[in-house]
């Protein structure tokens, strides 16, 4: 039983560092988003983001570098036990909302229109955000699934929005 405790605190040690890596390694530091308001942190939440501002600094959509931080990022949550999906859920929050407000600004920089697919999407990761925290460690790892499909979708469909824009 020692062995299999010692086992799980050495796998969220490591998901820990992973993810404070990812924070420190988050390229040049940018302005928010002027709508963040719109994304699910509350202001209120911004006290428990304080060791997140590694992830607000996550560069713009032009190199890639955000899309690829959230795939890590995924990859890393997809083989996290329960527990460790709890502990790192501000930061996957942050980064989420994060993400969408980017996204959402790139939008706007090239005048394009979300479609209804986008606004579905983006509704759905929404409301993942603002439920998740209210969840316990064995519902949010059940979530997850759905949830990384969500994300995985809104990244595809900028993706392809912005190659679509650039022709």
């Amino acid at each position: 039983m020692k062995s299999v405790h010692r086992t799980l605190g050495h796998r969220s040690l490591v998901i820990l560092v992973s993810a404070l890596s990812l924070a420190a390694c988050s390229g040049k530091d940018t302005a928010a988003d002027a709508n963040a308001d719109q994304t699910p942190m509350a202001a209120s939440d911004t006290g428990a983001m304080s060791g997140m501002s590694g992830m607000q600094g996550m560069q713009a959509m032009g190199d890639g570098s955000m899309m690829q931080q959230m795939q890590t990022h995924m990859r890393m949550m997809d083989g996290a036990a329960a527990d460790s999906i709890a502990f790192l859920l501000p930061t996957h929050r942050q980064m989420v909302a994060n993400m969408i407000a980017q996204f959402n600004k790139d939008m706007r920089d090239m005048n394009m229109a979300s479609d209804n697919a986008w606004n579905a999407t983006v509704d759905s990761l929404r409301q993942d955000l603002t439920r998740m925290p209210e969840m316990q460690s064995s519902e949010l790892q059940q979530l997850m699934s759905a949830h990384r499909t969500r994300v995985t979708r809104l990244m595809e469909s900028h993706r392809k929005m912005m190659s679509d824009m650039k022709m």
